[in-house]
């Protein structure tokens, strides 16, 4: 089933950021953006050594990246050079556990989906059924008994109910093996997490939701609170792209994975 840019309308979320990555072999990734720099999360055998790295986007946008850590568990982390080229996902997400979900899942042999981003554009879901669980893994079973489907699957998000659950790793014996998304939060937060930022927690104001990118038009701080007296951490420079999560209630502030811009310095895209 091919997705394209319907994810939305099925209610998947926009922060996920599909893309492909060519490297040793293809497979899959995730894009997560760290203080201006954009960055995607994929399978190390699928990176190698990291000579010669491409991402495609869903919409065919190509560009070149560089492999910056191994984490271990078959988890690489590889930098995409997106200046111009693409907007780039929001922060990795609190690792918060999956693990009554994800039993649930699997007792009641659910169904759910993988989704993997097509060299010709566009997004294909292929469905499956949960069979088994591991602290740090979880593994699906194939809907469609055509095994070679699931050729250059790694790295593919699996879902349940519309949410990231896993990341695929490798396919053996019929089964689909995934890395947890709970334990890949957990691996991959102290990579995304940057030192010396302070962070509001998402109850100290009232935010309306707002996904999205803003290009900046003015030279702009991003600043820890919606206000222009309050300090701030980095600099934004004109055409500068950065992601929106959030809209403060009743004020011009947008607020972002680093901190808050004000609205009147940027333009929506």
């Amino acid at each position: 089933m091919v997705l394209g840019g319907l994810m939305m309308a099925f209610g998947w979320p926009a922060l996920a950021d599909p893309v492909l990555v060519a490297g040793l072999e293809y497979g899959q990734g995730v894009l997560r953006a760290r203080s201006g720099e954009c960055f995607a999360v994929t399978p190390k055998h699928v990176v190698g050594v990291g000579l010669g790295l491409e991402i495609v986007t869903t919409n065919r946008v190509r560009a070149p990246a560089e492999l910056v850590t191994d984490l271990g568990d078959d988890i690489a982390v590889i930098r995409v050079d997106a200046s111009g080229r693409l907007p780039c996902g929001m922060g990795w997400p609190r690792a918060e556990s999956l693990g009554s979900t994800l039993q649930d899942a699997v007792t009641q042999g659910r169904q759910g989906v993988i989704l993997r981003v097509r060299e010709t554009g566009g997004i294909e879901a292929f469905g499956v059924r949960f069979a088994s669980l591991a602290p740090r893994y979880i593994e699906v079973r194939p809907l469609s008994p055509d095994a070679e489907a699931f050729k250059g699957m790694s790295g593919s998000q699996l879902m349940l109910e519309g949410q990231p659950v896993g990341m695929v790793l490798d396919t053996e014996a019929g089964l689909i093996r995934a890395y947890r998304q709970d334990a890949l939060n957990d691996r991959i937060k102290d990579f995304f997490t940057i030192p010396g930022i302070h962070r509001l927690p998402p109850s100290d104001l009232p935010i309306e939701p707002f996904k999205g990118s803003a290009v900046i038009t003015t030279r702009t701080d991003v600043r820890e609170a919606p206000s222009p007296w309050s300090p701030a951490h980095r600099s934004l420079s004109v055409g500068e792209r950065i992601e929106l999560n959030g809209k403060v209630v009743g004020l011009p502030w947008y607020r972002t994975p680093e901190g808050f811009v004000r609205k009147a310095d940027t333009t929506t895209r």
